[in-house]
């Protein structure tokens, strides 16, 4: 069975970006982030109205790391400290040798290529240092940019969960998708 020790954390870089620990101090850019209604309207729960959720959210991830049930990334410029999204295993199973990849950045930065090379640095992680065999990510079937993302990054379309999920007064499909080890990269 596969194992990671999640200390230190594992820092990834890429051309244009830096992927590091999200820690307290990144609260206020958090919080800018996941109070954005465009950027979190997809994601389970609403856009946060407090610093106080961000603040819970960046322990959660922190006690996350510590047990090893998830592992997230706040993405940077290179060279700049400003959190401007974050991605990364939202679930783990070492058994299993699977991992379920969540992803949100700020809606400046939409549309300039910045997830895809923050995605391609985690799933290269996933595949090569914890020795995943699968990685699997689900989102709304209203969400055409995630899905044109996930399909770039050559994760497959697996089936759809209908209705599964209630929000603005109506029920949600949520698409499952997936990617295995032997495909990343063919």
């Amino acid at each position: 069975m596969p194992v990671f020790d999640f200390a230190p954390f594992p820092i990834l870089k890429t051309e244009r970006l830096l992927l590091r620990e999200v820690v307290l101090r990144d609260a206020q850019a958090i919080f800018a982030l996941r109070s954005d209604y465009e950027v979190t309207r997809y994601n389970i729960g609403r856009a946060y109205t407090g610093l106080e959720q961000a603040r819970s959210v960046i322990e959660d991830i922190a006690a996350g790391g510590i047990t090893g049930s998830e592992l997230r990334w706040g993405i940077t410029f290179a060279g700049q400290g400003r959190v401007i999204g974050m991605a990364g295993f939202s679930y783990w199973s070492p058994v299993d040798q699977c991992a379920s990849i969540g992803f949100d950045l700020a809606r400046e930065f939409w549309g300039k290529g910045i997830m895809a090379e923050a995605l391609q640095a985690i799933l290269r992680f996933g595949f090569e240092s914890i020795a995943l065999n699968r990685i699997e990510a689900d989102t709304s079937a209203a969400n055409a940019a995630s899905i044109r993302l996930l399909s770039r990054l050559g994760f497959r379309l697996e089936g759809c969960q209908r209705e599964q999920y209630f929000e603005a007064g109506r029920f949600h499909d949520l698409l499952i998708f997936a990617l295995l080890r032997r495909e990343f990269g063919a």
